[in-house]
């Protein structure tokens, strides 16, 4: 698994905002908006399955055409108020990208998906801070 997550430093009531900034982005690519989908309990902590976090929903995104991508906005605190990253609170919303199957990409692949995530990046509209980096067999928070 190649992916990141990023904190978008803002406030939970910045929600539509992220969203109509995100779609507009996507817009600009001719992708589709994003979907709005209850949480299914993707997320797993396989060390502590208590903390698995309780969320309402997320936004969801993904391509299917290689080179696949995949990205979701998720509240970084959950129902119970736990925080998945509690070392930044004044990230309300978190960006998780993935390059799906990244095992079949060539370097041009890389370099176009590194570059639509820079895009994404900017075209929330918010400062973001990296939060996690996951590698291979590693597990997402």
């Amino acid at each position: 698994m190649d992916a990141v997550e990023y904190g978008l430093i803002s406030g939970r009531d910045d929600e539509r905002e992220i969203v109509k900034n995100v779609n507009a982005f996507l817009a600009t690519k001719q992708y589709r908006k994003m979907k709005k989908e209850k949480d299914q309990g993707g997320i797993r902590n396989i060390n502590d399955p208590d903390s698995d976090p309780k969320i309402e929903y997320r936004y969801v995104q993904f391509i299917k055409d290689h080179p696949r991508w995949y990205f979701s906005i998720e509240p970084n605190v959950d129902l119970r108020e736990i925080h998945r990253f509690p070392d930044h609170p004044e990230c309300a919303w978190t960006l998780w990208y993935s390059k799906t199957r990244s095992e079949m990409n060539s370097e041009a692949d890389n370099q176009y998906l590194d570059q639509f995530l820079s895009e994404l990046i900017r075209g929330t509209g918010f400062d973001c801070v990296l939060l996690h980096a996951y590698k291979d067999a590693d597990y997402r928070r």
